[in-house]
């Protein structure tokens, strides 16, 4: 399943960003925050969790996964991480398209990660394979309808998000388990900000 490659709905994410940072100009920094715990971190969950980030992000990025892990330059990295809680923050300008809307895809596979997913590695043949897939897909549109940013999303554009998640989980089934666990015990959130890039470096120049 390494080796996959990944159909992406271009119009869904097109919507998706749009629906979620309305009128950005092309500088301005959409940011992808994720918030830890501090505490009692399990490194192998920990890794698990991280590795299914920089995954998600290696199969949206052009020739998939094994073209990503190949290269030398040019993975996911944090731009920052805040004090108190870990505070881990993935960063891109609104202007790359491709970046951007990755980082939209992984808050959208860690928001629903926690509660909405049946693992496929646990269906014993295709029909209950079908059957846990068509009710991740149902429970994630419904999750997405829930969202105040997300509920103005065309029913047809929820589905192709739910689709991709659930293949996005599927694929990543051998460290779901361990992922599933550290985002239940350790995630406390994961949020989406945008901000001018004058900001950024105006913060930069106050440090």
């Amino acid at each position: 399943m390494e080796d996959f490659l990944l159909r992406k709905p271009k119009k869904a994410l097109e919507v998706l960003r749009t629906a979620l940072a309305p009128d950005a100009p092309p500088d301005t920094i959409i940011e992808l925050v994720i918030r830890i715990h501090e505490e009692d971190l399990s490194i192998r969950d920990m890794s698990a969790f991280l590795e299914f980030i920089d995954h998600i992000h290696g199969r949206l990025t052009p020739g998939g996964l094994r073209v990503y892990a190949r290269r030398e330059h040019g993975h996911l990295k944090i731009s920052n991480v805040g004090i108190g809680s870990w505070e881990l923050v993935l960063e891109s300008l609104f202007s790359y398209l491709r970046q951007s809307e990755i980082l939209l895809v992984i808050w959208l596979a860690l928001k629903y990660l926690p509660n909405v997913i049946q693992a496929g590695a646990t269906a014993y043949n295709q029909y209950e394979q079908g059957r846990l897939a068509r009710e991740n897909r149902r429970r994630i549109r419904q999750e997405i309808q829930q969202e105040d940013k997300l509920r103005s999303l065309p029913a047809n554009r929820r589905r192709e998000l739910a689709a991709l998640l659930d293949i996005l989980y599927s694929i990543e089934a051998d460290r779901l388990p361990r992922t599933i666990r550290f985002a239940k015990k350790s995630l406390i959130d994961v949020q989406v900000r945008t901000h001018g890039k004058e900001s950024k470096e105006g913060k930069k120049d106050r440090s």
